[in-house]
């Protein structure tokens, strides 16, 4: 595992991710049109955060011993998309950027407190990191072009 790679990777996808938020004109952030479901900007930004917030939970549970893969492999991650979805509704866009931000922190900073790299933890890190971002800044950056 070449986690330099993976650190220069996740980097590299959020300074990605940032700069493409960054280009959305404030009067677009709610726009309901990002998804044929009716995401707006706001919503790809909340549901990253919820991701990178749970990426932080589990590399840290991974870094007490208590990290139970029976338990996540159980989760219904269509149903957490769905509620999150729907609470990020209710939610203001500073609020939710600003959430997008201490989760990305808090992920980036689990990681690198982890002892050992174990394959969970390069997984959870790589699949809401870079390869997450890399989705939705596709999905924003033609959606803004469009």
């Amino acid at each position: 595992m070449d986690v330099q790679r993976l650190l220069q990777q996740e980097s590299d996808g959020w300074t990605r991710l940032m700069d493409v938020l960054a280009d959305i004109p404030e009067d677009r952030v709610d726009e309901p049109t990002l998804t044929p479901e009716g995401w707006s900007a706001k919503d790809a930004m909340f549901h990253l955060a919820y991701w990178q917030d749970d990426c932080a939970r589990v590399l840290t549970s991974i870094a007490q011993g208590t990290f139970d893969p029976v338990a996540e492999d159980a989760i219904d991650i269509q149903s957490l998309n769905d509620e999150g979805f729907l609470r990020s509704r209710d939610m203001d866009a500073g609020t939710v950027r600003t959430g997008l931000l201490a989760a990305h922190e808090r992920a980036v900073a689990a990681f690198g407190a982890l002892e050992t790299i174990t394959p969970e933890a390069w997984e959870w890190f790589e699949e809401s990191g870079p390869l997450h971002y890399a989705k939705h800044v596709e999905d924003l950056e033609a959606w803004l072009r469009g």
